[in-house]
């Protein structure tokens, strides 16, 4: 493997993790500014006439503009994840694995499983059953009983949403704390060779 080739995979490697990690820490910050702002602009939705939902408006608005943003993200996420698979197969040949560095190399690996993880159960799981209740919860508006058990559902399911999205934003951050110990492996040979004191004649 050549030192070219070493620096194309820690390229790729850092905008992928860059990306993943800002993308997630923006959502982070954005969502509860976008509910904020939106809810003091009480926005009415000629979509939602039932009069149950007055007031409601501007939280089922702002849901809406997070709900498009994680949606891109999600996009994105897959890109990264790929993209960060491939270049992580591609360091256990280029990088210096020795003493502790195999073992933060072994971290990074268990730690983007664990994120891809809390990713994909979030956005295939967590996600569709957050749609499923603010559908019923706008259907079943003029029906208290049915409305309160759709609102609390969504509730408690988006509480679980915001807790694996602070769990990737954590491993991903994690990821690289423990990247700032990569070093290409011919860097180890040359300085195992170079420590070979020379023969004096």
């Amino acid at each position: 493997m050549t030192w070219d080739f070493y620096q194309l995979v820690q390229i790729l490697y850092w905008i992928s993790l860059a990306t993943a990690f800002g993308g997630v820490l923006f959502i982070a910050l954005a969502a509860p500014v976008i509910f904020r702002t939106v809810r003091g602009a009480e926005p009415t939705l000629p979509a939602v006439q039932s009069v149950n939902l007055q007031g409601q408006h501007g939280t089922l608005l702002a849901g809406t503009i997070m709900s498009n943003l994680l949606t891109m993200l999600g996009r994105v996420q897959i890109i990264c994840a790929v993209a960060l698979l491939v270049c992580m197969i591609a360091q256990f040949f280029v990088i210096n694995l020795d003493g502790g560095n195999q073992t933060a190399m072994l971290i990074r690996v268990a730690m983007f499983g664990l994120a891809v993880a809390a990713g994909a159960y979030d956005r295939l799981i967590i996600w569709p059953r957050l749609q499923r209740c603010r559908q019923q919860y706008i259907e079943h508006a003029d029906e208290p009983e049915l409305a309160n058990q759709a609102r609390a559902k969504f509730d408690h399911d988006h509480q679980k949403s915001v807790n694996l999205l602070g769990l990737v934003l954590f491993l991903l951050l994690g990821m690289i704390l423990f990247s700032a110990n990569i070093t290409p492996a011919a860097a180890s040979r040359s300085v195992t060779s170079s420590s070979v004191p020379l023969s004096s004649d």
